[in-house]
Formats: structure tokens, sequence, C-alpha cells
């Protein structure tokens, strides 16, 4: 065996034993049956659905009540994965119960979206690119909080199958034998199938290969490979169409699905085979054939101009069904949506955010030398509008800030444009560049309204700071005279770099924070609460049909832990219910209006917080017999969580006005 295999294997073992080692950290503190993010219940709820009965049902009906949830508008791969891999695991492993497969989802995920994208780094770079990528990964406690033992949500899993999809992808690029080509073509589109079926947001990893399809358009004066690109949309275009109404009939969240998702590739499709028809097919082939760049650009900006019109006409709709552009009063109060501030990207990051950032500058710069400002330089006004946004917003106003930042994205789509269209020399790997470049734009871009998507960035990160290092190294080793060992040499400098940058505090030495990620950033929930009294008394107390109102946030907790309806959730499916919710129960006139809204939905049971709920809801004051007090027996208006079982009036009748979806106009 080549020691370059050799050592990749063992690059392969450390790396991945290292970053499941830390990930697991955690798990000794979550109490049995718990996970540390309430969206992992609402997977395990569905996953506990499709293992009783074989798959999901098309409306669940046990929350939302009374219209139920449309489980034609979700895409739910995930919780079909989690359920069938405990049905397999279960075979062979008969302890291994569905919490188990949940628990350690997340975990195994990373683990083999990392393995994956180290083993392609080290074979299309070398393995100092792929080592440094994943240690930085391994230990970055951005990477780790969303891909921990215990939480359940399906993050991880999007992150392994976009990492999948466009690694596949340029794989596919690089080889030259047919069948090989063939090959990874076809995986990838199967891979971007299953993405699309998971999540509504996996059109943004689509983007990022759709941007790399465009700079080979642009920069290529013939269409050889349209039919490999044929083949790879029409694997998941049609079969997306098919599998998911979301996609043929979306609303709410899944609106914009198709035009999103499916329409970008099949418009650049058709603008390929437009070309391909007019340069090689048509009585002006001839004419047409020495223009073939600038028929590309002149036929790309005319579809960017249709994308952007659609997007203008569309602009309304987009307030209250685009996450994180929605900028509606109740997504603001969702912490994992709010802005991220500089501290924050530090604490995070350590110094790899910035090494990052000028790795790409630099990669730019080497490669398309002074044409490479047309896309730095606007690449550093996005850097500076999106880490340091919360000190210059309050230097010069968020509408300023937000500005600029929108004339950092325009500027970087005109430069990457341009630039293809004056790149005349093909740099190696340049493909790689351009996918990870995008990666950054477009994760960057999302996550600087949105801290959540910070975990995704992480990857294009860590790959150029890599890049950045090495070639420091290299460039500093060769300075050094020739009779000292270059391979070593190159080596203690970046083992030094990298010393540096993971350990010491005045360059972020954010390693030292990453066990303080796998075992604080999340915790249990609701871990030894009042809350988690309450929702095992119901479970024992309570039968399967009774229907406990409750605040948005606990809904898919009650599903699982107490076994019991719900009202509303942190699905967000009618946003307008939540809002309808809070007015007339918490801030209702009077106990009437209360009972009114919750008989309009069925509501056997309603709880109460003191943490999640305001001081001055009519709840805490005097109530008549229509609210019956059983949750707690003992010392009940003390209490941090009350439950009261509801014993409606002859006189109180349903309202309609309170199933409404959308406020009134």
């Amino acid at each position: 065996m080549e020691i370059r295999t050799l050592g990749t294997i063992a690059l392969l073992i450390v790396v991945l034993f290292g970053s499941f080692l830390i990930r697991i950290q955690g798990s000794a503190k979550i109490p049995a049956g718990q996970l540390t993010d309430p969206d992992g219940y609402f997977y395990y709820w569905q996953a506990q659905l499709i293992s009783e009965n074989g798959h999901l049902p098309d409306r669940d009906m046990r929350r939302w009540v009374p219209v139920g949830r449309d489980l034609g508008q979700t895409l739910n791969l995930y919780p079909y994965v989690l359920a069938y891999t405990h049905k397999a695991l279960s075979l062979c492993f008969p302890n291994i119960s569905l919490y188990h497969v949940i628990f350690f989802m997340p975990v195994i995920c990373f683990c083999i979206a990392l393995g994956a994208f180290c083993l392609f780094l080290a074979h299309t770079f070398d393995l100092r690119v792929a080592g440094i990528v994943g240690i930085f990964l391994a230990t970055l406690p951005a990477s780790i909080e969303r891909s921990s033992t215990g939480l359940g949500d399906r993050d991880s899993w999007c992150l392994m199958l976009g990492i999948l999809a466009i690694i596949t992808y340029l794989a596919s690029l690089s080889v030259h034998d047919l069948s090989s080509r063939m090959k990874w073509t076809v995986t990838s589109g199967f891979i971007v199938f299953l993405g699309g079926i998971s999540w509504e947001g996996f059109g943004i990893f689509l983007s990022i290969i759709l941007c790399v399809e465009i700079w080979r358009f642009i920069t290529s004066e013939t269409e050889t490979d349209l039919k490999y690109y044929l083949i790879w949309v029409c694997i998941f275009v049609p079969t997306l169409y098919i599998a998911s109404p979301a996609y043929r009939d979306g609303y709410g969240f899944a609106k914009h699905l198709f035009a999103f998702v499916l329409m970008p590739p099949l418009a650049f499709l058709g603008i390929r085979t437009l070309r391909y028809a007019l340069i090689t097919k048509t009585p002006w082939a001839e004419k047409f054939k020495p223009h073939a760049r600038t028929l590309a650009l002149g036929l790309t900006l005319a579809c960017l101009a249709l994308a952007i019109g659609y997007v203008l006409i569309q602009r309304t709709s987009f307030a209250s069904t685009t996450v994180p552009l929605s900028q509606n009063e109740l997504m603001k109060t969702v912490a994992e949506l709010k802005n991220p501030f500089l501290e924050y990207w530090m604490f995070r990051y350590g110094s790899v955010f910035v090494l990052g950032y000028f790795g790409i500058v630099m990669a730019a710069i080497r490669f398309w030398k002074i044409w490479g400002v047309l896309f730095a330089a606007p690449l550093t006004l996005f850097a500076i509008t999106t880490f340091y946004r919360s000190r210059l917003d309050s230097l010069w106003g968020a509408a300023t800030g937000n500005l600029l930042f929108s004339a950092a994205i325009v500027a970087c789509a005109v430069g990457v444009i341009v630039l293809a269209w004056y790149r005349q020399s093909t740099p190696k790997n340049e493909p790689i560049y351009i996918a990870f470049a995008m990666w950054f734009l477009f994760w960057c871009a999302l996550a600087r309204d949105a801290k959540r998507y910070d975990f995704f960035i992480g990857i294009s990160l860590a790959f150029f700071a890599a890049d950045l290092i090495c070639f420091l190294a290299d460039f500093y080793g060769n300075q050094i005279k020739k009779h000292v060992p270059q391979r070593l040499l190159k080596t203690a400098i970046i083992t030094l770099m990298l010393g540096i940058i993971l350990f010491w505090t005045p360059t972020g030495g954010h390693a030292t924070r990453t066990l303080l990620a796998a075992t604080h950033f999340r915790r249990a929930i609701p871990g030894n609460s009042a809350e988690a009294h309450a929702f095992d008394w119901m479970k024992n107390n309570l039968p399967d049909t009774a229907i406990v109102a409750a605040n948005w946030s606990f809904g898919s907790l009650l599903n699982v832990l107490s076994n019991v309806k719900t009202v509303v959730d942190q699905d967000h499916f009618i946003q307008h219910w939540i809002y309808l919710y809070d007015q007339h129960v918490y801030f209702a006139k009077s106990e009437r209006e209360v009972l009114e809204f919750l008989r309009t939905h069925d509501a056997t049971h309603i709880m109460l917080t003191t943490e999640r709920e305001p001081p001055n809801t009519f709840l805490h004051g005097q109530l008549s017999n229509a609210f019956a007090p059983i949750y707690p027996a003992d010392s009940f208006s003390e209490a941090a969580v009350k439950v009261w079982k509801i014993h409606y009036p002859p006189d109180v009748q349903s309202n309609p006005k309170y199933l409404a979806t959308d406020p009134e106009k």
C-alpha cells in the first residue's frame, strides 16, 4: 500500500475519532429520553409516528388542533431515516431504541461529512490541507454546537448531504474517464434529490453547484459537458416534483420551493442548450462561435434579470414565508434567528473566520492577479459588514449597514461574472475554489441575520484558512536556505501556526473552548426542571386524547414527553395562530374570551409557566370554576408550572375568528 494512502487512512482515523470523542462529551449530562433542542423533539415525534405506522399520515392531527399539520408541505426524509435506521439496527442490536438513534445521529452525520470532505481534499490537494481542515472542523465551537449528541435536529444531516452533493459534483469535473464521470454525476444528482426531500434550505447547496457551472459556462468556448449536466438535472428535478406536494403546489414556508430549487437548474439548462444550438446547429453558427463567451455572458445576465424581476414581483409574499429574510415580530423572538455580533464570531471561530476571509482574497489575487481585485474588493466590504456589523451599525445605523451589505453582494456577483468573462488561464482546482468561495458568500449572508446558520459556514472558512496556512508555509519555507530539509521546515511552520491559532488567546485560541462547546453550549431541554416534572405528570395522568394549550415553544415537547395533543408549536406552521394565542389567552380582556379561544381549538387543558408567559397575563388572576387546577396538587398558586382542566360553560361556543390563518386586512 502506498505511503500516501496509509497517511490518508491514518489522518481519517485520527480526525474522525477525535471529532466523535469531542462531540459525545456532554452525553452523561443529558437525562434519559431528553434532547438539547426543541426541534429535535419534532423529528423524534415524526420518527415515532413512522415507527408505529410505517409512514407519516397526510395530516398530523395531534398538533395544530383542530386543523392538523399538513405534512405534504414538509420535507420529511430525516425522520424516515431515523425510524428505518432504528428498525435496521434493532435486528442486530435489540437494546437500541429510537431515542438512541436520534441521540447519536448528529454526531454520526457530521463525522461522515468530515471524513468525506477530508478524503476529497487529501486526494485533490494533499494531506496537509486535509489535516488542517479536519483539525479546524473537529475543534471549532461553532461546528460542535449543532453536531453533538442529543441535538436531535437535522442540521448535521443536511450539512452531510450538502458536502456530499458538492464534492461528488466537483469530483465528476476532475475525472477524465467517461464511466467514472457518469458515476460521480449520477451520485451527485441523487444526493441533491435526498437533500431536496430533507430540507427547504437545501437550495443553497444546489446554488453553489450552479455557480460553479455558471463560471464554467462563461469561461468556456464550447458545450462538450452539456450531456452530463442534463443527466444531473434529470435525476433530481422530476423526482422532487413527483415525490413531494411541496414542490408542486407549495404554500406557507414551501410556497417558493419550485421557483427557488427546481427552476434555476432548468433555466440554466435552457440557456446552455440555447448557446449550444446557436454555436453549432444554426446557419449563423460560424458567426456566433468566436463570441461564445460573450454570448454566455449575455444569456447569464438575461437570466439573472428575470430572476431579480421575479423576486421583486413576489417580494411581499417573502415577508411571511422566508427565514431569515423575514423580519416579522414572531421570528424576532426566536433566539437562533437573531443577528450575531462580533464577539459571537470570535468566541465560536477564534481567528478562523478572519483567516478564511484572507484565504479567499489571497486565492483570488494568486490566481487572477490584478483581475482578482474585482472579487476581492467587494468581498472585503461583504466581510466587514457581516462580521463587524454590530460595531459598525452603532456608528452609522442599521439602514446604512444593510445598504452597504447589499451593495457588497451585488458587487461580488458582478465581480465574479466579469472576472469569469476576462479570465484566460485556468488555475489548478479552480472549480473547488469557486465552489467554496460561493459557500462562504451564501452561508455568511444568511448567518448575518440568523445565528443558527453559522453552523454551515465552517466548511468554507476551514478550507480557505487551511489553504492560506499551506501557502504561507510554502512561501516562508522557500525563503530559507536550501540545506534545510524543506518538508520538515514546512511542517514545523504549519505546526507552529496551528498551535498559535488553536491555543493562543490573542489570536482567538478557539481550541480552548472546544470541550466547553461540547458540554455547555447545549443543555438538556427540559432538564431537571419544573416543566420536566409537569410533562411527566401529564404523561402518567392525562389520556392521549387530551389537548393541552401551552406556549408554542413547548409544542413538540408535549407531543413526545407527555403524549398529548397541542394547539401551537415551534414548527410555526400557522404563525398567525401564535399571535392569536398571545392576544386571546395571555392578554385577553375577559375570562370568556380565553374560554372561547380554547373551545375553538378543542383544548381540554391549559399549561402556564412563570418563565415563558408574561407576568400580567389574565390567567394569573382570579379564575372561575371553568378552570380546575389539577397540577400541582400542593402550593398551586406559587407553582412555576400550572395545569388546569377546562370545564366549558354551556354558553361558551367556538368562534371561527380564532382559526384565522392570516392577519385581518
